[in-house]
């Protein structure tokens, strides 16, 4: 009989919340460094939003298949995500996305947007511009949350992570307009 097993020690030691480990990845990287920045932005996009093959870090392009985000390989291959579900909307053209839109377990949001091809007509690897994860702060009283974004990748002149609060406008998998606006009531 197949039976689902979970190891113990896996769930006890990530206790700590994604963002801040996130966080702390990429802070320790001096602005200088943007070879060693896309290298731990692509370890994140692997941790949290893992291919079904593959690797971020192998990746030439990106497109939108339907309802699904597809990862494409300097060797022609591709790869979808291991769990669906995570992708949500995305900017730009379906076959050459400007950002991707994630949604992790817990409802919170990681915008990655992508750098310009350098065009050496040669297949090259994605460059990540940024990844920019949604943090949320609640004010209890008025019952209003406000969303703010961490910029990992495109931080301060010292390459410590930024934070901004703006709306923005995607496009969902299904097609629909999909805004996320920065401040909004609960």
């Amino acid at each position: 009989m197949n039976m689902l097993r979970f190891d113990k020690k896996e769930t006890t030691t990530n206790n700590k919340p994604f963002i801040a480990e996130a966080v702390f990845a990429v802070e320790t990287i001096s602005a200088k460094q943007q070879n060693e920045k896309q290298v731990k932005a692509k370890q994140l996009l692997d941790k949290l939003f893992p291919l079904e093959h593959g690797s971020h870090q192998e990746v030439s392009g990106y497109m939108i298949d339907y309802r699904h985000m597809v990862a494409y390989f300097k060797d022609g291959s591709h790869s979808g995500l291991k769990n669906n579900r995570n992708f949500v909307a995305y900017t730009g053209e379906k076959e050459d996305p400007s950002s991707i839109l994630f949604k992790d377990g817990n409802g919170s949001h990681v915008d990655v947007s992508f750098g310009c091809h350098k065009g050496t007509g040669c297949v090259e690897l994605v460059d990540i511009d940024d990844i920019q994860l949604e943090t949320c702060t609640n004010f209890t009283q008025e019952m209003v949350a406000m969303r703010h974004w961490v910029s990992l990748v495109q931080g301060d002149e010292k390459g410590k992570p930024s934070a901004c609060s703006e709306d923005k406008e995607y496009t969902a998998k299904s097609g629909e307009d999909y805004t996320l606006e920065y401040c909004y009531n609960i």
